[in-house]
């Protein structure tokens, strides 16, 4: 059996397992999905998770294939048409890696997982028991049910990952009205090629990410028009998400995929939950999409636009991250809004603070408890403040009156100038968090 069992075979879950297995623990991951799910979710990451990964070599192999995004730009539209309020400059900070790393998900999952512990698939996880100094994990699967005993648990899943661990309704959780419609698209050779886009336009937000493959990632914040968005016939009922490890039988239900964190879960779940998307008109979704990118400044990209999925966005952190020998990571330990494009990173800096106290732990045979409790209380506080930061993102991308608009632009073009533009990127570069 195991020493370190991990529940969620997201990017999380598979770096806390390499990590683990660097280091000479032996690991475990169960994840409910049966393949490695092909959709991209989370695409962007810092440079704290950058530096954590480098001496694993996940780093090198990550850089191998990602746009170095060194720029942002915050645009808006003035009398004669759209226009720059302000940049976000990370070259200019001091750090190891100045820059935002942006890759499609299942290539970063390649990159964190290689050389790492062995994923279990199609095993759904339905009860976490502790007993005495071991463990006792229980999960479903093709073979019937099954148990497993392990030194540690952790839970490195999604939002529905959580009634393995906390009572119901333990965790407050805030769900936003704002919905988004996202989408990888192919785009014509552009002069921001290597540059983040933010359109803050009177119809919403639109954000465009580059990509590798002259590819960019667009989120637009989305206002389905009545009568639009017609159900599939047949489809009601099937947005159970992009996998993770499980849904708890009779209590994790069934899940929601993740849109934004997407740290693979016990039910998908995630920040940007994708409930109910796959009962609607896909052509309805690529039609809204085609239009925003219209009518926020990026008409061009407009025709390529296909294969849009829409998500909503929810806001909750746990309080406390271990119960004894379980311990909690990722979006079962915290979710928000991915609009800014943290909650994967804050999820993966869990795991790397993690990895070493639970190798210390395994290797002595003795919890390094005060080392512990204070990766608990960093860890909790980085998610207060990258909740923070994403819901003034949330709040700022929302659909505003022409003079509002205005205002709002006439805001930022100050907020971005001068010193202040420095803060800006510090804290889009996740500077806030306690494991930078």
């Amino acid at each position: 059996m195991p020493e370190v069992l991990i529940v969620g075979a997201g990017p999380v879950g598979i770096m806390l397992g390499a990590e683990l297995t660097r280091r000479g623990v032996e690991a475990i991951v169960l994840e409910r999905r049966i393949a490695v799910g092909a959709a991209s979710r989370a695409i962007g990451l810092h440079a704290p998770v950058l530096a954590a990964l480098e001496d694993g070599g996940a780093t090198e192999r990550i850089l191998d294939g990602a746009v170095r995004v060194a720029r942002g730009e915050c645009r808006g539209l003035g009398a004669d048409g759209w226009e720059r309020l302000g940049t976000v400059r990370f070259d200019r900070l001091s750090l190891r890696f100045p820059f935002v790393a942006t890759l499609p998900q299942p290539a970063t999952e390649a990159a964190l997982g290689h050389g790492g512990a062995p994923v279990v698939r199609g095993e759904t996880v339905t009860a976490i028991r502790r007993d005495g100094d071991r463990v006792r994990v229980f999960s479903f699967g093709a073979n019937g049910q099954r148990e497993w005993d392990a030194a540690v648990v952790v839970v490195a899943g999604g939002s529905a990952a959580r009634d393995l661990v906390y009572r119901p309704g333990a965790i407050a959780v805030r769900h936003y009205p704002d919905r988004y419609l996202m989408v990888d698209a192919p785009v014509p050779e552009r002069a921001d090629a290597e540059t983040a886009v933010v359109t803050l336009a009177p119809g919403g937000v639109l954000e465009s990410f580059p990509l590798p493959g002259s590819r960019r990632r667009f989120v637009a914040w989305d206002r389905r028009d009545a009568g639009e968005g017609s159900v599939v016939a047949g489809a009601a009922g099937a947005g159970s998400g992009s996998g993770g490890a499980g849904s708890g039988s009779g209590s994790a239900g069934a899940g929601s995929g993740s849109a934004g964190a997407g740290s693979g879960s016990l039910a998908g779940g995630g920040a940007g939950s994708l409930a109910g998307a796959a009962a609607e008109d896909p052509a309805a979704r690529d039609r809204r999409l085609r239009r925003a990118l219209e009518e926020r400044g990026e008409a061009d990209a407009a025709a390529s636009a296909v294969g849009a999925t829409s998500f909503r966005v929810r806001r909750a952190v746990a309080p406390r991250l271990r119960r004894g020998r379980v311990l909690v990571v990722g979006d079962a330990a915290h979710e928000v809004s991915p609009i800014g494009g943290q909650g994967l990173n804050l999820g993966l800096l869990d795991a790397a603070g993690l990895a070493p106290l639970l190798t210390d732990w395994l290797r002595t045979g003795s919890a390094p408890d005060l080392d512990v409790e204070r990766w608990e209380q960093r860890r909790v506080q980085s998610a207060r403040i990258a909740a923070g930061i994403a819901t003034l993102n949330t709040a700022l991308g929302r659909p505003l009156g022409p003079r509002a608009d205005a205002a709002r632009s006439a805001a930022l073009r100050v907020a971005l100038s001068g010193a202040s533009a420095r803060v800006f990127a510090h804290a889009y570069a996740m500077g806030f968090d306690r494991g930078a």
